[in-house]
């Protein structure tokens, strides 16, 4: 082989390395970058709503504040909403290890007169007719993400509405690996 040859080869080569390390550290290298807590943005569909109750760690009441959320929630009375994708302890009929600390955590993250930003996925309501939600707060927060993330929810993957699935459930190893919230407290 010709020293020219060789080194048109060896070009050809370092161009071709350069593009893929561009390609992966750019996330551009045809697979798609996990999903994070961090880089799940709040979508421009999320409707609107007032928080008006907490029933528990992963139930609210909230009314829809303009045409867009009246039009997700089916009307212009508040709504029960149950975030998507994670489970958190029954405060009733027996209160179980730690219902009250996720309960408490969810108000303090969506007081009661706070404006709520909601997206749902493919099924929006469940059998108890409740809206199933993905919610963010007005800092921007992934709440249903936050709350595993803590330790007082653990991730529920229920067909069809698993969009942030694989995200909950690295959240919720984490937290357990880590101790975290109800991972310690309730053994």
């Amino acid at each position: 082989m010709s020293t020219r040859r060789r080194l048109l080869l060896g070009a050809a080569g370092v161009l071709l390395l350069t593009l893929v390390l561009f390609a992966v550290l750019t996330g551009q290298g045809g697979r798609a970058q996990p999903e994070t807590t961090e880089n799940v943005a709040l979508p421009d569909s999320a409707s609107v709503f007032t928080v008006e109750y907490v029933f528990d760690g992963d139930t609210i009441e909230a009314r829809p504040v303009d045409a867009g959320a009246r039009r997700v929630a089916g009307t212009t009375e508040s709504v029960r909403m149950r975030l998507i994708g994670i489970d958190t302890p029954e405060g009733t009929p027996t209160p179980e290890c730690g219902a009250e600390a996720a309960r408490d955590r969810l108000r303090d993250l969506l007081p009661e007169g706070s404006r709520v930003w909601i997206d749902v996925d493919a099924e929006p309501r469940d059998r108890y007719d409740r809206l199933l939600v993905y919610l963010w707060s007005r800092e921007g927060e992934f709440v249903n993400a936050t709350l595993v993330r803590e330790g007082h929810a653990v991730a529920l993957r229920i067909e069809p509405n698993v969009a942030h699935a694989e995200l909950f459930a690295a959240e919720e190893d984490a937290a357990r690996r880590d101790g975290t919230g109800g991972w310690s407290a309730c053994g």
